[in-house]
């Protein structure tokens, strides 16, 4: 038989905003401003976090999907190009009665504007240590010490091959 009595704060709080607790995620809301927004305490998020998995993966899943419009908005970066931004422009306009000026107004008027964004070659070099690095990009030493010696080794091997 169920338990009668008052739902906890994760039944009336979370449970029914989980589309909505995902999609703060994806639009980058932060542990503090969710929990905010839920209007739960620090200790309680987190409790809810580890003991409920639709809660933790609807904010998992709202992460995953900001991390990756980030990759792709980088990785746009890296390569620069061309962009098409929407502007307004100020127009004056003059109204004519009878052949004659009648009045001037001034109306804001769209436009689209293309402008070249050159790549960024810090956000180049970001990616390529983070997605190329079995191609050898990387700053970590300890692994371009390794590449040498498995290089030296390689070298060595080829040497006695020879012989």
């Amino acid at each position: 038989m169920a338990k009668a009595g008052r739902k906890n704060a994760y039944e009336t709080k979370i449970k029914p905003r989980l589309k909505e607790i995902q999609e703060w995620s994806k639009e980058g809301a932060n542990d503090i401003e969710i929990i905010r927004r839920l209007k739960i305490s620090k200790a309680t998020y987190y409790k809810y976090l580890t003991e409920y998995k639709e809660f933790a993966d609807s904010v998992k899943r709202g992460r995953s999907e900001a991390v990756e419009k980030l990759e792709n908005a980088m990785f746009n970066c890296a390569l620069g190009g061309k962009q098409k931004l929407q502007k307004a422009m100020k127009v004056k306009k003059i109204l004519y009665k009878d052949g004659k000026k009648d009045k001037e107004i001034e109306v804001m008027e769209p436009y689209e504007e293309e402008i070249f964004i050159a790549p960024n070659v810090t956000a180049g070099i970001f990616l390529l240590k983070h997605w190329a690095k079995e191609k050898g990009y990387t700053n970590d030493p300890l692994s371009l010490e390794l590449k040498k010696e498995e290089l030296e080794l390689k070298k060595e091997i080829a040497e006695n091959n020879n012989w």
